[in-house]
């Protein structure tokens, strides 16, 4: 394994290691550099009974769309990919490495060569890590006035995952998007579009459980992290989103899909929403829509200047072309606690909680929440339309709002 700060590791003969240089990689970024990348991975994948490491050395790598596929032999291996940032130099005296030059993995801008809806494709790899402090550029802003183009880079079934440490700039859609991955650790990674770059989601989740996102930066032109349908035990600690669209669970219950959607035992600690936020912490469904959100948690959380810290929106509609279903039966929300929150907004509705029937939302909590609007000339108040539940210590007052 090599890492940025042992040399012993990088010497472990225990380790098998392959340097996508040794297999015709240029690094130049004008090269592309594609098929080397497949030829290294190809090999790392053939080890057997042990951890493989992928290096991804000093340099700036071109790569057109490339999907790097599993199950390895054996498929229980666990394939760890190094993308180091900074050229790896010994100290003289502890035979140690210090970090000096950046590096990067940047996409083509060629749009002709994205028809398989992916840049970067890890499928069905067990164990993946993929770590460093390296930049993966997506190079998307050609796409972004058209609304076309595909996530940057994307997993699925990649059980057991690790993403530490790398820094995602631009891409023509989402960041990154997790499907059917049943245990990811992401931690301590930083994303970055600017805010008016359209779909720019930072982490799409799917399908997916036991997932935690750590000690990041996310700044987008949408979601910060989107939570979607048959997702459970979320955990999403230390996160600063800003700016974008919050941490969304949903849209949920599409009439349309006829599906039965879920998510559940969600839970947003020590977060920071600020900039330009359009929303902070939202539920968003579908009007009529079928399904359940149950067990989600959000505590100590920091607003600052966001226009609609705190959402349930039961009558999503994009484009506003739904039929009205008000009454007509929703998904249900449950067990949905908010503690200790506090800030500003650039509105007045801080607290805005939708519900489409009055039996839909139930056991909704608030509880030691202050939030105020950053606009002297506005005063903070709280929407609610059915929900049952309760508020204490809550500024503004939610308490006609709310039934119990």
């Amino acid at each position: 394994m090599v890492t940025l700060s042992s040399f012993s590791s990088t010497t472990n003969a225990s380790s098998p290691y392959f340097d996508v240089m040794n297999y015709g990689a240029v690094g130049d970024g004008k090269t592309d550099d594609s098929q080397a990348f497949l030829k290294a991975w190809n090999e790392t994948c053939k080890v057997q009974q042990q951890r493989a490491t992928l290096n991804i050395p000093a340099k700036t790598f071109l790569l057109n769309p490339i999907q790097f596929l599993g199950p390895c032999v054996p498929t229980s291996i666990n394939v760890q990919v190094v993308v180091p940032t900074k050229a790896l130099m010994p100290t003289m005296n502890l035979g140690h490495f210090i970090t000096r030059v950046a590096a990067k993995i940047i996409a083509s801008t060629n749009k002709s060569l994205f028809s398989n809806n992916h840049w970067l494709l890890f499928s069905y790899v067990k164990g993946l890590t993929l770590t460093g402090s390296g930049t993966i550029d997506g190079q998307g802003a050609g796409s972004w006035q058209e609304r076309r183009g595909v996530a940057a880079l994307k997993f699925y079934t990649c059980p057991n995952l690790v993403l530490q440490g790398l820094t995602h700039i631009n891409p023509q859609k989402a960041h990154i998007i997790l499907t059917k991955c049943d245990g990811a650790n992401i931690n301590n990674i930083t994303k970055s579009a600017p805010e008016a770059a359209p779909n720019t989601d930072g982490i799409d989740i799917a399908s997916s459980n036991h997932v935690q996102i750590r000690n990041s930066k996310i700044g987008t032109g949408d979601d910060c992290i989107a939570i979607s349908a048959r997702c459970s035990f979320i955990n999403i600690t230390g996160v600063t989103c800003g700016p974008g669209h919050g941490i969304s669970i949903g849209s949920l219950g599409d009439p349309g899909s006829g599906d039965f959607d879920t998510v559940s035992e969600v839970h947003v600690r020590s977060c920071n929403f600020t900039g330009r936020n359009t929303t902070g912490v939202r539920i968003k469904t579908w009007q009529g829509g079928e399904g359940e959100v149950k067990k989600i948690t959000y505590e100590d959380i920091m607003f600052d200047n966001v226009h609609y810290p705190i959402v349930i929106d039961q009558f999503y509609c994009p484009n506003n072309a739904c039929k009205n279903h008000t009454g007509t039966g929703s998904l249900a929300i449950s067990d949905v606690l908010y503690t200790r929150i506090t800030g500003t907004s650039s509105g007045d509705e801080v607290i805005s909680l939708n519900c489409g029937t009055r039996n839909s939302c139930n056991n909704i909590v608030l509880d030691d929440i202050h939030l105020k609007s950053s606009d002297p000339t506005k005063t903070a108040y709280a929407h609610c339309l059915n929900v049952n539940g309760r508020a204490s210590n809550v500024e503004p007052s939610a308490d006609q709002c709310m039934h119990s």
